[in-house]
């Protein structure tokens, strides 16, 4: 059962932040707008007392660093946001900085702005994502000490950065932590229409719809644009699709119960787990998408109590 709180922020999710193409047609949204409205608040950071913060140039890819001053760990986490692909960097993601830093061990925690549609479609976020992991080895860091950490189109950015440094024969990230990864661009999994009536983002409440009406709306949604005219069966769009050996890095996902994208979470754990992969699903009852990022209600604060956990774990730390 959800706690109060949890149903109240998921409520008032659906309220202010509903981005389905009925919703946003019937109320006139701009989906890129809303979606970049928050950007400009709080644009100011400090950081909490024994750390820094710099913005830096990471492979010609805007970035942030976020370093434990007195005597840092060599770990790295490396934050892929999320967005849809249409939203750069929230001011929310910064406050997670020390969580992270302390679960790393005194670890550095790395952020980027990668480009975004409309004005930039695939591949340009994946280049970017290359660009910043190219830089951080440039820096001396070794790929044995980053964990990756994403949301939504991040968790996708994630799995796409796994494949392509696996396609190139390089090493991969140590580890990786997923939070409501949008892995299938096809909408193939049964959340999409099972969960279409409760997911309080991406649905419309108490609604009921068929798998051909689902892909419709997607089809036409402004969530989309950053495809361009690419196929969406490719393995680098629906990532879930790919078929996975035992060389990935072990990988902690989290979803909401109630989110139309639950089963991307649960068939790339059930496809890692398959080719000998450690992964783990982590579901949030009743809960939205990347719920965890919020961390103002207790299933957040669980969940990201169980993410640290694992990556203090994945760092011997415990």
């Amino acid at each position: 059962m959800a706690s109060l709180t949890g149903r109240a922020f998921c409520v008032i999710a659906r309220l202010a932040g509903n981005v389905n193409p009925i919703v946003v047609e019937k109320k006139h949204k701009n989906v890129v707008k809303d979606l970049r409205s928050m950007e400009p608040l709080f644009r100011h950071y400090f950081p909490p007392i024994g750390y820094s913060f710099e913005k830096t140039d990471a492979g010609g890819v805007p970035a942030e660093v976020f370093r434990k001053k007195k005597n840092p760990s060599d770990n790295v986490v490396l934050v892929i946001h999320g967005g849809a692909y249409v939203s750069r960097m929230m001011f929310y993601y910064r406050l997670l900085n020390k969580r992270y830093s302390k679960a790393s061990g005194g670890g550095t925690v790395v952020h980027f702005d990668y480009r975004c549609a409309p004005e930039h479609i695939y591949p340009a976020a994946l280049e970017d994502t290359l660009a910043v992991w190219d830089w951080l080895l440039s820096q001396g860091v070794k790929p044995e000490n980053i964990v990756t950490v994403g949301d939504s189109a991040g968790g996708h950015l994630t799995v796409d950065l796994w494949m392509k440094l696996r396609e190139q024969g390089r090493e991969l990230p140590h580890a990786s932590v997923l939070m409501s990864p949008w892995l299938d661009m096809t909408a193939g999994g049964a959340s999409y229409v099972d969960n279409y009536g409760v997911d309080p983002v991406f649905g419309i409440k108490g609604a009921t719809i068929t798998r051909e009406e689902v892909k419709a709306l997607l089809m036409k949604s402004e969530l989309y644009m950053w495809l361009g005219d690419n196929d969406r069966t490719d393995p680098y769009i629906s990532p879930v699709l790919n078929e996975f050996d035992g060389q990935y890095p072990p990988t902690f996902v989290t979803v909401g119960g109630d989110e139309m994208l639950f089963s991307d979470a649960q068939t790339l754990v059930e496809k890692l787990k398959n080719a000998g992969v450690e992964a783990t699903l982590f579901v949030g009852d009743k809960m939205m998408h990347a719920y965890p990022v919020y961390q103002i209600f207790p299933e957040a604060r669980q969940a990201l109590k169980a993410i640290c956990g694992f990556i203090r774990g994945q760092y011997g730390l415990d």
